[in-house]
C-alpha cells in the first residue's frame, strides 16, 4: 500500500509494485519478496508512507531500501502493525522486509550512525594520526556499501546517514602554565574541531563542526566527506602533553542538562557548541586514539607545577601517582557513556593505544593483568612510565589501563586495539565489524 500525499508528484503518474523473485543479499533474511516500486528514479516533494506485508519477527522486521539503480540496500526507520512493516520514502527504487542480524538479535537495523573521533594531539602521535588518514577512504566506502570484506557482497545493511566529528585530548590544565598546553584553562574543551590541518594537501582552512555522508548523495559527496574528515582528525602535534581523553570525549557528548559538571562547574557541549552533531537514535561510537594513558583531572591542582600538595611527585608522573585522589573515578565515563542512549548495545566504545599488539583479542581481565600493562616508572628514564610497546621507527605507548578499564566496565559493545600497529587496517576492521553487528540489529558480544 502507498499513501501519496497531496502535492508530492507535479502532476498524474501511474505507480507499479512489482513483486521480483530477486534474492535479498547473502547475509539478509527475507521476511517478503523484493518489491520494484517504478516508474524508477520517482522523487517525492514530500514522504510517501509505504505498508510492505510480510511474514516474520515483528521485533526485529526492518524494511530495506535501494538508492538510485544501485544493488545497495540501506535501513529504513520501521515500525509494524499487524502484518505491515511501515516507513516512508522520498525516491522509487526496489525494498524487502526482513533483518540483517544473524545470532541473537534484540532490534531492528539502523540507518543513522555517529562516529565522534577522540585524537591525541601530543607531540608523539605523527606516524599514529598518518595510519589513521589512511584508512579514513576505506571506513567511508565500508559504511556507504555494507560490505566488510570487499567482495561485492554486502555483508550489512549500508548506512543511510553517517556523521563524524573530531575532539582533541586537550582539555586545558586547570589553569596552571605548563609546557605544550597554551590555553590552561579548558584547552579545546570537548569542542568538535572545524580547522584544517594546513599540512594536507587540499584541506580548506575551517570546516563544519562535522561531516555527514548520506545514502544518496550525489557524486562526489563521499569524497568531500573523506577530505573534511581527514583534514579534521588529522589534528598534527604540539597539543597538551596531559591528555584528558576520557573527559574530552565525555564533554563533547553530554547535554548541558546532565548534572554532570567539568572544570570549573563547566557543562555538556552536545547541545552547546556541538549542537546538531549527536542524534537521539542513532548508533554512537566513539574511537580513542592516543599513546598514553588518561589523566581526566578531578582535582586541577593536579598541574600546578609549584604545588603544596602534589608538588614532591615530578609533573610528569602525576597523574599516575595520584590517580586515586586526583582523578575522575571510571566510573564517570562509564555511567556517562551509558546515558547516551536507552539501550548500551547503542554506544560502541572504541579504543586504539598502548596495549602490546599481541594481546589484542584477549579478554580485558588477562589484558590488565600483563606484567607490560603495569605502571611502573622506567629505570633508564625517571621521569616518565615504563612503556607498554615500542615500536622502532614508530616510537614508545603507555599503559592504557585507565582507558581499558572503561572498555571492561562499559556493559555495550566495546573494542580495544593496539596503536602499535603499522599497518591500521586490523584496528579498522574490528571497529567496523562491531559497527556491522549493531547495525544489524545484533546482541551478540
Amino acid at each position: 500500500e502507498l499513501i501519496v500525499p497531496a502535492g508530492a508528484l507535479p502532476s498524474d503518474v501511474e505507480l507499479t509494485v512489482t513483486v521480483t523473485t530477486e534474492p535479498v543479499p547473502g547475509s539478509f533474511t527475507g521476511f517478503s519478496p523484493v518489491y520494484r516500486f517504478e516508474p524508477a528514479g520517482t522523487t517525492f516533494a514530500m514522504p510517501v508512507e509505504v505498508r510492505l506485508p510480510y511474514a516474520g519477527d515483528a521485533e526485529i522486521a526492518s524494511v530495506f531500501w535501494t538508492h538510485g539503480e544501485g544493488d545497495t540496500f540501506v535501513a529504513l526507520p520501521t515500525r509494524v502493525e499487524g502484518g505491515e512493516a511501515i516507513t516512508e520514502t522520498t525516491h522509487f527504487s526496489r525494498a524487502f522486509v526482513g533483518t540483517a542480524c544473524s545470532g541473537s538479535c534484540c532490534g531492528r537495523a539502523n540507518g543513522d550512525l555517529d562516529v565522534l573521533f577522540m585524537v591525541d594531539d601530543s607531540n608523539s602521535m605523527t606516524e599514529e594520526q598518518a595510519s589513521l588518514e589512511m584508512q579514513i577512504p576505506r571506513m567511508a566506502e565500508i559504511l556507504a556499501t555494507g560490505d566488510l570484506d570487499g567482495d561485492g557482497v554486502q555483508d550489512f545493511p549500508a548506512l543511510r546517514s553517517v556523521r563524524a566529528g573530531t575532539v582533541s585530548s586537550n582539555m586545558g590544565t586547570g589553569g596552571y602554565t605548563v609546557p605544550t598546553c597554551a590555553d590552561s584553562a579548558f584547552g579545546d574543551d570537548g569542542v568538535l574541531q572545524t580547522a584544517g590541518n594546513p599540512g594536507i594537501t587540499g584541506c580548506m582552512a575551517s570546516y563544519p563542526s562535522f561531516a555527514e555522508l548520506r545514502a544518496g548523495d550525489p557524486a562526489g559527496s563521499e569524497a568531500a566527506f573523506i577530505e573534511q574528515v581527514s583534514c579534521t582528525a588529522v589534528l598534527g602535534t604540539g597539543g597538551c602533553g596531559f591528555e584528558q581523553q576520557l573527559d574530552a570525549v565525555l564533554k563533547a557528548v553530554t547535554p548541558s542538562t546532565s548534572p554532570i559538571r567539568f572544570h570549573d562547574g563547566s557543562v555538556g557541549q552536545a547541545d552547546r557548541a556541538n549542537a546538531g552533531f549527536l542524534r537521539s537514535d542513532s548508533v554512537l561510537a566513539t574511537i580513542v586514539l592516543t599513546d598514553e594513558n588518561d589523566c581526566s583531572a578531578s582535582d586541577p591542582e593536579l598541574f600546578n607545577p609549584s604545588s603544596s600538595t602534589y608538588g614532591s611527585t615530578d609533573l610528569n608522573l602525576r597523574c599516575f601517582a595520584h590517580e586515586d585522589t586526583a582523578l575522575h573515578p571510571i566510573s564517570r565515563y562509564v555511567d556517562g557513556l551509558r546515558a547516551m542512549r536507552t539501550d548500551p548495545d547503542d554506544v560502541i566504545f572504541a579504543l586504539v593505544a598502548g596495549v602490546p599488539t599481541d594481546l589484542v583479542g584477549t579478554d580485558y581481565a588477562t589484558m590488565l593483568a600483563d606484567p607490560r600493562m603495569q605502571e611502573q616508572v622506567d629505570p633508564s628514564s625517571p621521569n616518565r612510565l615504563t612503556p607498554s610497546c615500542d615500536v622502532p621507527g614508530r616510537g614508545v605507548a603507555f599503559p592504557p589501563t585507565r582507558l581499558v578499564e572503561v572498555a571492561q566496565a562499559h556493559g555495550g559493545p566495546s573494542v580495544v586495539q593496539s596503536i602499535c600497529q603499522p599497518d591500521f587496517a586490523p584496528v579498522v576492521d574490528a571497529i567496523l565489524s562491531e559497527v556491522a553487528r549493531r547495525v544489524s540489529g545484533s546482541c551478540d558480544p
